[in-house]
């Protein structure tokens, strides 16, 4: 049987996971999580009742970083089955063949000759390093919980909280280039370049936030447990600005210089918090010994005597940012070139004549590939103002070909004799569409007489067919005289 300090053995084997057929491998969790290895003898073995075998190291998966996973010869069907009838979490593998209970020195032959596999636990370091082990042959003997928690705690000290907090750094260094890089570009204009390294930059930042809240659940000492949390803290503050400002070289990307400054002020907040937090300290300047946390006196110092404000403003005015992230962004101003060469860009704040202007900008039309003149351009946008601005504010339909648009503003408001307006009602066939102000006077409107005759002499108004005809005569009449003339 494999013995603690002994590295365990590789495997890959199909699993049920969560009602799921995966395959589940130990490099996946060595490293990442404290791993606990549960071979059992089978699935609906006699230990089972009410509750499996395995439910007391199912719970072993709620505490944080720890794994546990489920070995024994039975198919995966078998064991989706197991899961289901027990609701138990954690993974269980097939391993048919008995190769891996053979490789961990826990397979048996029975009186009866049959090919066996002792109960058997095995719980793993961060390390990749056998800690704790037990096991029986006894079918109904169950693992004890209380030796397996006590193995659990021992690796989870303060020597598993620095191995974490060091890969944590890394990250937090990675994202730190990133970020510098990011905000060099970012100040060069060169949008789309500081855009990817924001990316960079945020899942780093991300990866590094996790990995420093893994290192303080593991951490016991105080003092080291409130500079992980610092650490934590800032490269989340970090992960902030930098996804805010990816967004912000995006919108200034597309010459949205409106968006991407506000965008810009939304990372100042993350920027002023990581401002007020010191680097995270070397992971090289911490050392753990018998249980016993040194941290460096010099970092100490550093840390105690300069708050990590003015640290950052000093190597600022130096001309270098401290830690090597650079903190600071002023407002962001679009060029847009001479304006002798472009259009005039006044008129409405809408879709369509932001995105006129925006291929004005290119020095396209959209439907031109050739390119669009600046007369095609200025129409463009006029044709845009008249048709979604209008001057008195309304929104008004473009108008048909030919047809001059009257404002429903010039047309004097009218009263049916049944009380309802004119406008509220369908017009009657041969209604004309106005009234002069002496027939809505008629037709009881009780509408103030100076303000229908203001109105109406606005408005077009409509003539009778007697003047018609009268001005018709008087037409030929004319017509009669310059002919005899």
């Amino acid at each position: 049987m494999l013995s603690s300090g002994e590295k365990p053995p590789a495997f890959t084997l199909p699993a049920a996971v969560e009602g799921d057929i995966e395959s589940v491998s130990l490099d996946e969790y060595l490293g990442d999580r404290i791993v606990i290895l549960a071979f059992y003898p089978g699935d609906f073995n006699p230990a089972c009742g009410k509750e499996s075998d395995l439910d007391e190291l199912d719970l072993f998966t709620m505490q944080p970083d720890v794994a546990v996973i489920g070995i024994a010869p039975d198919t995966v069907f078998s064991h989706r089955a197991f899961a289901e009838e027990y609701d138990l979490a954690i993974p269980l593998a097939a391993d048919t063949r008995g190769e891996v209970a053979d490789a961990y020195g826990v397979s048996f032959e029975d009186d009866h000759g049959q090919h066996l596999t002792e109960r058997a636990v095995f719980v793993i370091d961060l390390d990749g390093v056998v800690q704790y082990t037990w096991s029986t042959r006894e079918l109904r003997e169950v693992p004890p919980t209380e030796p397996i928690q006590r193995a659990v705690g021992d690796i989870g000290g303060d020597a598993a909280a620095v191995s974490r907090y060091r890969v944590a750094h890394a990250h937090y260094i990675e994202g730190r280039r990133a970020f510098t890089s990011a905000m060099g570009e970012f100040e060069a204009h060169d949008w789309m370049v500081s855009r990817g390294d924001f990316d960079r930059a945020r899942e780093e930042f991300t990866t590094a936030t996790d990995q420093f809240a893994s290192a303080g659940r593991f951490v016991d000492d105080g003092d080291l447990s409130d500079h992980f949390e610092r650490a934590r803290r800032k490269a989340n503050a970090l992960w902030q600005a930098a996804d805010w400002l990816a967004e912000a070289a995006d919108a200034f990307s597309s010459g949205d210089g409106e968006e991407g400054n506000a965008y810009r002020e939304d990372a100042e907040s993350p920027l002023e918090t990581a401002r007020n937090l010191a680097e995270p300290l070397d992971p090289d300047d911490i050392t753990v010994e018998d249980d016993v946390v040194t941290i460096d006196p010099d970092a100490l110092e550093d840390d105690d005597t300069v708050s990590a404000m003015e640290a950052i403003r000093s190597g600022m005015d130096e001309g270098t940012a401290a830690g090597g992230v650079e903190l600071e962004l002023d407002e962001v101003t679009i060029e847009t070139g001479d304006d002798d060469d472009l259009p005039d860009q006044d008129g409405p704040n809408t879709e369509t004549a932001r995105r006129m202007r925006e291929y004005a900008g290119a020095g396209m039309e959209i439907d031109d590939p050739d390119g669009a003149e600046d007369d095609q351009i200025a129409d463009a946008l006029a044709e845009a103002d008249e048709a979604e601005d209008p001057a008195d504010g309304t929104d008004a339909a473009p108008s048909e070909a030919g047809r001059p648009e009257t404002s429903i503003d010039d047309v004097p408001e009218q009263s049916h004799p049944d009380g309802t307006a004119a406008g509220d009602r369908p017009a009657e066939e041969g209604e004309g569409a106005g009234r002069d102000s002496a027939a809505a006077e008629d037709a009881g409107a009780g509408e103030d007489s100076e303000a229908s005759e203001g109105d109406a002499a606005d408005a077009e108004t409509d003539v009778t067919e007697e003047e018609i005809e009268e001005i018709a005569e008087e037409l030929q009449s004319q017509n009669g005289e310059d002919g005899q003339s």
